[in-house]
């Protein structure tokens, strides 16, 4: 009788599949720990003010700053939004705030740690689309005809909608705004498609899109500025990079940054009264 014995290569077949699961559990664990290792290497997360991007375009693009510092990685949006999403659990490294007001809700959350500091200072200009088809040849010509002329504004939660209402209330203009926008950037994009005949944005904003709008300053009065605050997370993921970058802002190459963007140097921060101005 012919033997039915099974054959033997069954057992070198399942070492060798045995095997090459192994290697390939072996390259997966390497990759993971070569992306945790690219995770650390990563600059810190920032959740920034839409009005603050210009500047700190610069700054990353200084050949002179630490690496943690240019390789940082800015996420932009009106201050209400990022104030929002840090409540609600957003991780994050530093933030920059257009207000002092939205930085201490901040701290009194315990999102934010001690320390936050003023890196720069705005103000409102009036902007009109390039070719200004409302025709407003100034400021004063704009408070004589705002009931006929289209408006876009931030919304009151935002600081610069904050700062238009200070500045309608402080100078008895009435705004007539036609919509309310979340974010200084929003107000700037309905001026340069020219869906309103003005807006009220920040002149940093204005300066950086001067082929498509045309600023015109505002009068002065009291709260027509607000400060830009700065502030490292209470639990950073990236706290050493974190940290250098806080201070790469609070130093003159910071300063020089913000300037270069347009914007005023920041008073000094104990003489800051804490209103969004």
């Amino acid at each position: 009788m012919r033997s039915h014995a099974p054959p033997r290569r069954a057992a070198p077949l399942m070492l060798a599949v045995v095997l090459s699961v192994a290697g390939a559990l072996t390259l997966s664990g390497c990759a993971a720990g070569a992306g945790d290792d690219a995770d650390d290497a990563d600059g810190p997360v920032v959740l920034a003010a839409a009005s603050a991007e210009p500047a700190l375009e610069r700054l990353a693009a200084d050949p002179d700053v630490a690496d943690g510092v240019s390789a940082m990685t800015p996420e932009y949006a009106g201050t209400s939004t990022l104030v929002s999403q840090i409540e609600s659990g957003r991780s994050f490294d530093v933030v920059v705030s257009a207000s002092r007001r939205h930085m201490t809700r901040l701290q009194d959350g315990g999102h934010v740690g001690d320390g936050p500091l003023p890196v720069a200072t705005n103000r409102l200009v009036l902007a009109v689309p390039a070719e200004n088809p409302g025709e407003i040849e100034s400021f004063a010509d704009f408070a004589d005809r705002s009931a006929e002329l289209t408006t876009a504004i931030c919304a009151p939660q935002v600081p610069c909608g904050m700062l238009a209402e200070t500045l309608s209330e402080e100078l008895a203009l009435d705004l007539h705004a036609d919509t309310e926008e979340t974010s200084v950037a929003s107000v700037l994009s309905k001026v340069s498609l020219g869906e309103v005949d003005a807006g009220l944005v920040y002149r940093t904003d204005a300066a950086a899109a001067s082929e498509d709008v045309r600023a015109l300053e505002v009068p002065e009065h009291d709260g027509g500025t607000n400060q830009m605050w700065a502030g490292l997370s209470a639990a950073p993921t990236r706290p050493q990079a974190a940290e250098q970058l806080l201070g790469e802002l609070a130093s003159g190459g910071g300063r020089a940054a913000f300037e270069e963007a347009g914007f005023l140097p920041p008073p000094a921060a104990e003489s800051d009264d804490g209103a969004d101005s």
